[in-house]
């Protein structure tokens, strides 16, 4: 691997402190010196098998794998690297009894829903209208109890604190999640976040266990450490505690994930945090132009939080500076953003070297409707998952019945695919099932619905497949295709979905881990599609774009009251975790940046009204010599005749 100076006395390092961190800037090649760090213990002789690579997403890790296998060759599959959640699945599947796991059957979002609702109405069922109206639903109580879960408060602590329930209110959620868990533990589920905390949690209570598990390791090496919440956090203190190693990398900059529990102080106190320790800094970047740095940096220079030196540019400056273009609405904003795209496509630029950063799936819609006015190709990041459509869930639970007869929520969702199958015969059907020895369920389920139904005969085919996970998929999606075509529109559309899922199924050699990664990451539909047009418009949420770059970025909607966003406004850390996400957006650019605001936005008219409001807009100021100024006044002229004015009225 070809390293600078800095990457290679990180990769290198070999002085007295035990815990590395390495801060590494947007584009610097943080992950790159993390499998550097790997590839020189290898070739300095270290056991790989005791090296632990965690991450935070499947993608990442797989990612990992790749590219250590090019250094090291098949000495990479010694290694283990994964994310946090996969890590401690597998210790509890190893070791169940050591993690008190009653099952190992790990539930997805809207299983998670579906099992709140029930433990909602069990409580709520006596109550009058007027009191179980106003008990959050399920959606909103598995926030809570998640979040509280993910940064360590009990809910009893985290309710009366950080919402605005009265004192009985939050007793009776507390009583639910307590009733949510006691049906998970009788069901054998695990949620997402029962993996990190069990694993927590015995390991707190049995030090024997924690010293022997993280005896098997010399060094942990942590991509993205700036996404640490707690729970994860208490995971490599207990590594730690016992002298293993810690080598993190990671941008305290680009920690923008505190709605779902990161803490930017893990990163920023790092050497207060763990003793032993020293922090080495990455400053050279990659990806962009000096002059798109130079904005970045003067955005982070107006922090009263260190970031630590100003970005300098591999490749130097270019002479072109990033532009901040004014609108007076959000039509003309997505207008003149599709000319220049289409300008950029007619100098022979490809679609794909451009991107357009949103900040909500909201803010996106008016983009999407000009793209499509003027097919222009695009693909949208930050909306639905593959894996979460309804269509690709009904065959998940087929497979899911095939890798576990007591899935009581899979039997529920797939026996309610078949007409005349109800909740209320269905759940007759599990009564049987639940009285049922495990060997007996197809004598059970062919006897309730006779051997010719299709919800047998699908079942049937399946089962016999569970340890090919390709055919098996194959098999469970030719068997359900007629029944979810009458259930669903667009067919054509929705079963190039059950395709890719046959394909991405032949990438695993068990059926329980297609099922649990697809349950702990969810594809996005941009991400598993191998799309026939390669040449796109990206269309993304700035908090999917980390880890993205793109020749040419527009940051739309860089107004007031978005950057930072209103609901940030009196809460100083939100604020400044604010300015960290439009670094982020800054940042995605190589070459050209251009950031759009209106004033028609409602964030905007606040923030205009407001007076004493406008000083927190980060973009209020902006130094000339770092970004041109273009306003966009009045209505843009239309070419194209009657003809173009018929669209767009």
């Amino acid at each position: 691997m070809e390293l600078n100076p800095q990457q290679t006395a990180a990769a290198a390092y070999s002085g007295d402190a035990r815990n590395i961190l390495v801060t590494a800037g947007a584009g610097c090649g943080k992950t790159r010196t993390l499998i550097a760090r790997a590839v020189h213990l290898a070739r300095s002789g270290a056991d790989v098998s005791r090296l632990l690579l965690m991450t935070f997403t499947n993608r990442a890790a797989r990612e990992m794998k790749i590219r250590l296998k090019r250094e090291i060759g098949p000495l990479s599959g010694k290694i283990q690297a994964g994310t946090f959640h996969s890590f401690c699945l597998k210790a509890i599947a190893t070791l169940p009894k050591s993690f008190d796991a009653t099952g190992l059957n790990v539930i997805d979002g809207d299983d998670q829903k579906a099992l709140m609702t029930v433990a909602r109405n069990n409580l709520v069922h006596s109550m009058d209208g007027s009191r179980a109206r106003k008990t959050p639903k399920a959606a909103e109580l598995l926030k809570f109890h998640s979040y509280s879960r993910n940064t360590c408060q009990t809910p009893e602590a985290y309710l009366p604190e950080f919402t605005d329930m009265e004192p009985e209110q939050a007793t009776l959620c507390c009583r639910i999640f307590d009733e949510y868990r006691r049906l998970k533990t009788e069901r054998g589920y695990l949620d997402y976040d029962d993996l990190l905390w069990c694993f927590s949690e015995a390991l707190d209570r049995k030090p024997d266990l924690r010293r022997d598990l993280t005896g098997l390791f010399d060094e942990v090496l942590v991509d993205e450490m700036q996404d640490t919440n707690p729970l994860q956090f208490r995971i490599l203190r207990h590594f730690a505690s016992e002298r293993v190693r810690l080598f993190c990398v990671g941008d305290p900059a680009q920690s923008i994930y505190r709605f779902r529990g990161a803490e930017f102080q893990y990163i920023h106190r790092f050497g207060e945090l763990f003793p032993e320790s020293t922090v080495l800094r990455l400053t050279e970047n990659y990806r962009s132009n000096q002059e798109i740095l130079d904005l970045g940096n003067w955005l982070l220079a107006g922090s009263p939080f260190d970031y630590g030196e100003g970005l300098h540019a591999a490749r130097g400056a270019c002479g072109l500076l990033p532009v901040l273009h004014d609108f007076d609405g959000v039509a003309e904003e997505a207008e003149w953003v599709a000319d220049a795209i289409e300008e950029r496509r007619s100098a022979d630029i490809p679609y794909s070297d451009m991107m357009v950063l949103v900040r909500t799936s909201f803010d996106a819609k008016p983009f999407e409707a000009e793209f499509i006015r003027r097919s222009i190709p695009y693909r949208y990041i930050g909306g639905t998952k593959i894996t979460e459509s309804a269509h690709v869930r009904d065959v998940m639970s087929l497979l899911r019945v095939v890798r576990n007869r007591r899935d009581d929520l899979a039997w529920m969702r797939y026996l309610q695919l078949w007409p005349r199958v109800g909740k209320v015969r269905a759940g007759k059907f599990l009564e049987v099932m639940q009285a049922a020895e495990d060997g007996d369920f197809m004598r059970v389920v062919t006897e309730r619905f006779g051997p010719e139904h299709p919800a047998v005969t699908a079942l049937a085919g399946a089962l016999p497949l569970a340890g090919r996970p390709r055919a098996c998929v194959s098999a469970a999606t030719a068997s359900l295709s007629g029944i979810l075509s009458e259930h669903y529109d667009r067919w054509d559309r929705r079963r190039q979905d059950l395709d890719l899922l046959v394909s991405v199924a032949g990438r695993y050699d068990s059926l329980s881990d297609f099922i649990d990664d697809f349950t702990l990451e969810p594809m996005t539909n941009t991400e598993i599609h191998k799309l026939e047009e390669n040449d796109t418009v990206t269309l993304i949420t700035v908090h999917s774009a980390k880890g993205t770059e793109a020749r040419i970025c527009f940051v739309a909607g860089a107004g007031p009251g978005t950057y930072p966003h209103i609901r940030s406004f009196g809460d100083p850390d939100a604020e400044e975790e604010e300015r960290r996400v439009l670094y982020v957006a800054v940042t995605r650019a190589m070459d050209e940046l251009h950031l759009s605001r209106s004033m028609e936005r409602r964030g905007a008219f606040f923030m205009l009204n407001t007076p004493t409001r406008g000083e927190e807009y980060f973009l209020a100021e902006v130094p000339e010599n770092l970004a041109l100024r273009e306003a966009h006044g009045g209505k843009p002229r239309t070419s194209g005749g009657l003809s173009a004015l018929k669209d767009r009225y």
